[in-house]
């Protein structure tokens, strides 16, 4: 018994020509789609505050002035917040507690460097500098931002 055994050899062309328009109607779906959709940037809430203090008593020879001015936008969502301090643009994780807000800025090795502590009733905050065992004492108004 002799079968005829075909073997199926699709032709290519008409293969690729079938596909071209599915994925053409599909692609043109998908562009639309993103057209259609409006682009929302998501924005946190934020707090802009302006904070004055002065170091503690042992802080050793007045070289530079006795207060220092750091102005701090914390980012209510408890993400990343940035401190601007002499200029420098820092950014520290934010710890958001009932009554204060703690922000941890760390160097680049994952070592603190400072600590600023703001507590929310009575305005005040304190930034301590773990290496060095100094403290800043001062006040934080709102600012504009």
């Amino acid at each position: 018994m002799n079968k005829n055994i075909q073997i199926f050899i699709p032709n290519l062309n008409n293969l690729l020509n079938s596909f071209y328009p599915n994925k053409f109607r599909v692609i043109l779906i998908l562009i639309s789609g993103i057209f259609l959709i409006p682009l929302q940037q998501v924005k946190s809430e934020e707090i802009f505050l302006k904070c004055i203090g002065k170091y503690e008593i042992n802080r050793g020879s007045l070289i530079k002035p006795d207060w220092e001015t750091s102005y701090l936008r914390i980012n209510l969502d408890g993400l990343i917040s940035t401190i601007d301090d002499k200029g420098i643009r820092k950014e520290g994780r934010t710890l958001i507690r009932p009554n204060s807000y703690t922000i941890t800025y760390r160097d680049d090795k994952n070592r603190v460097k400072k600590i600023f502590k703001i507590n929310r009733n009575y305005g005040t905050y304190t930034v301590e500098f773990p290496q060095s065992s100094r403290t800043l004492i001062g006040t934080c108004q709102k600012g504009r931002g």
